[in-house]
């Protein structure tokens, strides 16, 4: 049988994207298995004290802890209902910064603000102040920086910056390393963000994180930005999966993200002149769980 031009064309156009979706199953991607619509979510609202929150962490065994602008204060959170299980905060008085993410270990916590400040510290009990250790990255000079997460493999915390700074020499947007063992930048472990597959599939012209979850198996990066409303999916050497852009009317500000061990997805919004909500995603398939 012979075929036309435009009967090969679309061939091999339906070819490509077969390729294209087997590619991403190898991939193991996940955020395309989340259906992010209201009849596949919970949601609550927020006590008032969570109203600026800014980060979300998801501890191993499957609790939530959450820090909001202003104030080093942890909260844990029960994500079946939004209630406030405790809360624990930095010194005595309690440290204050613009605190833009949250990250948890094994017991060990660590907080960052938009300068690239580190606080890390020992997880407290309800009530307590705890002390802590300060670490200056000196990464402030390059960029405005919002979200944390540890990245075990490397026992690295990984900080997505938000903005490039003048002057900084920076080309793009990055996601930088910075070592919890020697308490160094990782140079070698900095990932420049794909600007043009990202602005080609959110229709965006710029990306903003404002938070950063990772699924445990595959390395992969979820990264949610509050200003355009999306999340994107990076694999563990910082390459473009997949995107998504949030509904409007479920996510006002997206300030944090998380996975849970079981799959779900958690994504917080901050309140503003309403009340702060935490939203949870069930994925649709089994293949989609936290790889």
């Amino acid at each position: 049988m012979i075929l036309s031009r435009r009967a090969l064309t679309l061939f091999v156009f339906l070819l490509a994207g077969i390729a294209s979706a087997a590619s991403q199953e190898r991939s193991g991607g996940i955020l395309q298995g989340y259906p992010l619509s209201a009849d596949n979510s919970q949601q609550w609202k927020l006590p008032d004290k969570l109203n600026e929150i800014s980060g979300l962490a998801v501890t191993e065994d499957a609790r939530l802890l959450a820090v909001t602008d202003e104030v080093a204060i942890v909260y844990e959170l029960d994500y079946s209902g939004g209630r406030l299980v405790k809360a624990f905060a930095l010194g005595d008085p309690v440290i204050r910064g613009d605190f833009e993410g949250i990250a948890y270990f094994d017991g060990r916590v660590w907080l960052v603000t938009s300068d690239a400040v580190i606080y890390a510290f020992e997880e407290g009990q309800d009530g307590e102040r705890v002390a802590f250790d300060r670490h200056d990255t000196g990464l402030g000079r390059f960029c405005e920086f919002e979200g944390l997460v540890y990245r075990r493999q490397d026992e690295a915390l990984l900080l997505p910056c938000k903005g490039v700074k003048r002057g900084s020499g920076l080309g793009g947007l990055a996601i930088f390393a910075w070592s919890t063992a020697s308490n160094e930048v990782l140079e070698e472990k900095r990932m420049a963000l794909p600007d043009r597959d990202i602005a080609a599939a959110i229709r965006s012209g710029r990306f903003s994180p404002s938070g950063i979850a990772i699924a445990e198996q595959s390395g992969n990066l979820l990264i949610v930005a509050a200003r355009e409303r999306s999340i994107i999916e990076l694999d563990a050497a910082g390459n473009f999966l997949s995107a998504k852009v949030l509904p409007p009317a479920s996510h006002r500000q997206a300030e944090g993200i998380g996975i849970l061990p079981t799959g779900e997805l958690l994504i917080a919004d901050e309140g503003g002149a309403h009340k702060a909500r935490l939203a949870m995603y069930r994925p649709a398939r089994c293949d989609a769980c936290n790889r």
